[in-house]
């Protein structure tokens, strides 16, 4: 037992390239992207309702993990949820995201852990401002700040969720 939290990005995949529809001599089937049912097959939804009727998809990958990381939830209960500490899925913005970094990172260069104090709770782990509590912080830096440097960062959405 314990806190274990994640963040997923998700990406919707269009399965109509719209742009060779323009043509009148263009079918629907040849504008479909190549990967859509590759997609669709490899999530073992290819049988669930009828092909044509299928327009989209999201894909869900989680891209950041940490295990009694109790500040940075903390940091996410206030931030994102609201106050609410409920094991919940939240949307969670681009703007937080480079909020969590840079205070993560003036917390890490000032010495100063009143940016992102500890959170007590049930299996949280420790509240010891000890290398577990800044080994965190630099690990939420580097995890975010791959997801931020991303060509793509713009196009995705992403979710907080956390278990205890």
């Amino acid at each position: 037992m314990g806190l274990d939290m994640y963040l997923e990005a998700r990406k919707h995949i269009e399965k109509i390239d719209w742009s060779k529809l323009d043509s009148t001599e263009t079918r629907y089937s040849e504008a479909t992207f190549p990967q859509w049912d590759k997609v669709v097959e490899s999530a073992g939804l290819d049988t669930l309702v009828d092909r044509e009727s299928i327009y989209g998809a999201n894909v869900s990958v989680v891209v950041a993990y940490w295990r009694k990381a109790n500040q940075i939830h903390g940091w996410f209960v206030d931030n994102v949820q609201e106050g609410n500490d409920n094991c919940r899925e939240y949307y969670v913005s681009h703007d937080k995201l480079r909020e969590l970094v840079r205070l993560c990172t003036l917390a890490v260069t000032n010495k100063d852990p009143n940016l992102i104090p500890p959170q007590e709770g049930f299996f949280f782990g420790g509240t010891d401002i000890d290398g577990w509590y800044w080994g965190s912080l630099m690990d939420t830096i580097d995890q975010i700040q791959q997801l931020i440097n991303r060509p793509d960062f713009d196009k995705l959405s992403f979710y907080y969720t956390s278990s205890w």
